[in-house]
């Protein structure tokens, strides 16, 4: 399994942002595919402090991706940094995909000199939870009951 910047092969936004919506096409902000096209297409512009990744098994196919999005989040301020659009295509699930996608973009992250993530689960707590990650509030966003979580990375 490779793992690429999209910015680097903006072919593969098109099947990005069709994983993304074919996984969570039911909740508001996933419900139209050319806008979650653009989203990412603006996020991976350079000079960008997001950025989008990619895991493909075979140069042809998205597997799975993951994004460092700034404010994905925006009512507070010190919140800037989020991990999000964590997704891995059915046929690829349990075979670490979504870890590796993350533990890339942590990196990245620390190479920027960020010194703290965000993200927010329905369901994964225990995972991120054994990374590190600690519960921080529950909250609703889009109608689905989630846990903010936080990971302070060394410098």
């Amino acid at each position: 399994m490779q793992i690429a910047e999209l910015n680097q092969h903006p072919g593969y936004a098109g099947q990005t942002a069709q994983l993304l919506h074919t996984e969570w096409s039911a909740l508001p902000a996933w419900s139209h595919q050319p806008t979650i096209l653009e989203r990412i297409k603006q996020r991976n512009q350079a000079p960008a402090a997001g950025f989008t990744l990619i895991a493909t098994p075979d140069g042809e196919t998205v597997a799975a991706t993951c994004s460092l999005i700034r404010y994905e989040l925006d009512d507070i301020a010190a919140r800037e940094y989020w991990i999000g659009e964590v997704v891995t295509d059915k046929k690829f699930r349990g075979q670490g995909v979504a870890k590796a996608l993350i533990q890339q973009a942590i990196a990245r992250a620390k190479q920027q000199q960020i010194s703290e993530l965000w993200l927010y689960t329905p369901d994964q707590q225990a995972y991120y939870q054994r990374s590190g990650w600690q519960a921080v509030e529950q909250r609703q966003i889009a109608g689905e009951e989630v846990t903010v979580m936080r990971l302070h990375l060394a410098q």
